[in-house]
C-alpha cells in the first residue's frame, strides 16, 4: 500500500460493495475455496461501514483498519489484516495497480490460523523455550551479507531476532511467497509503532529474495517458477533501523 499524491472522494455503501464484490471474483478466479470467501467476506463486511464517508488516500485506510483489525477476535487478526491490504487498491480504484498486482500473483487465497503472542519479546521467549532452531539457510546467507557490508554487530542481532521470529510464526507452512506475506502481516500485528512495522516491511522486502532464493533442500520442487515474482506488503518504509 504506497501513499497517494492526494484524497479521492469517499465510496458510498453501493461502491463499497461493488468493491468487495470485484475483490472476491478475483480471489475466487485465482483460486480460493469457498470456505475462504465466506470468512474474508464476513471479515470485511465489518471494514465497509468503517469506510463509509472516509475520503480514499493510504493515511484515512490504515487508520480505519487499525480500528478494524483491533476489533477482531486475535485469532482472526492475521486473515483481517491480509484481506484488508488486499482489499485496498479495490478501495482506491487502482486499475493499474490491480492488474500489476494480479499479473504477479500478489492475492493470497487461503486463510491461516497462527499462534499469536501480545508481543514480539513473548513471542521470542516462546521461540526460545520451544528450542525452535529450524531455520533456513537463507537466514545466515542474508546476515552474512550484512556483517560483509559492515553493519554494526548489534543491528545485524537486531535484525535476526526479527526474522527469527518471523520463520517461527512461518514453520509448518507452505513454502510459497503467499505465506510469506501472511506471515509479515503477523508479526505486523507483534510491533508496537508505525515506524517499527515500516521497519520491519523494509526488512521483510530485502529478506525475501533470500528465502526465496535459498529454501531448505526438501522446498526447492515446484519454487523456480516463483523466483521471478515481487513481493508486495502493507507498508512500505525506507529504513530497516529499529527503535
Amino acid at each position: 500500500m504506497t501513499d497517494s499524491a492526494s484524497s479521492l472522494p469517499a465510496m458510498d455503501t453501493v461502491g463499497l460493495q461493488q468493491a468487495l464484490d470485484a475483490y472476491l471474483r478475483l480471489i475466487m478466479r485465482q483460486g480460493a475455496a469457498e470456505q475462504v470467501l465466506d470468512e474474508r467476506r464476513q471479515l470485511l463486511d465489518q471494514l465497509l461501514p468503517l469506510l463509509e464517508g472516509v475520503t480514499r488516500d493510504a493515511h484515512s485506510f490504515r487508520r480505519v483498519v487499525e480500528r478494524f483489525v483491533g476489533s477482531c477476535a486475535v485469532i482472526d487478526r492475521v486473515t483481517a489484516l491480509t484481506c484488508a491490504r488486499e482489499f485496498y487498491y479495490f478501495w482506491l480504484g487502482d486499475v493499474k495497480k490491480l492488474v500489476e498486482i494480479t499479473a504477479r500473483s500478489g492475492f493470497t487465497t487461503r486463510n491461516v490460523r497462527l499462534e499469536m503472542a501480545d508481543s514480539l519479546a513473548s513471542l521470542l521467549e516462546r521461540m526460545q523455550r520451544q528450542g525452535f532452531d529450524a531455520f533456513p539457510p537463507s537466514l545466515e546467507i542474508y546476515l552474512g551479507k550484512l556483517f560483509e557490508d559492515g553493519m554494526a554487530e548489534a543491528d545485524i542481532h537486531e535484525r535476526e531476532m526479527l526474522l527469527k521470529g518471523m520463520l517461527f510464526l512461518l514453520s509448518g507452512q507452505p513454502y510459497r511467497p503467499d505465506s510469506f506475506r501472511m506471515v509479515v502481516d503477523a508479526m505486523l500485528l507483534h510491533l508496537n509503532d508505525s515506524r517499527n512495522k515500516k521497519a520491519f516491511v523494509q526488512l521483510a522486502r530485502e529478506y525475501f529474495y533470500y528465502w526465496l532464493s535459498f529454501p531448505p533442500a526438501h522446498e526447492r520442487i515446484h519454487l523456480a517458477e516463483e523466483a521471478a515474482q515481487p513481493i508486495s506488503l502493507l507498508q512500505p518504509g525506507s529504513t530497516t533501523r529499529q527503535r
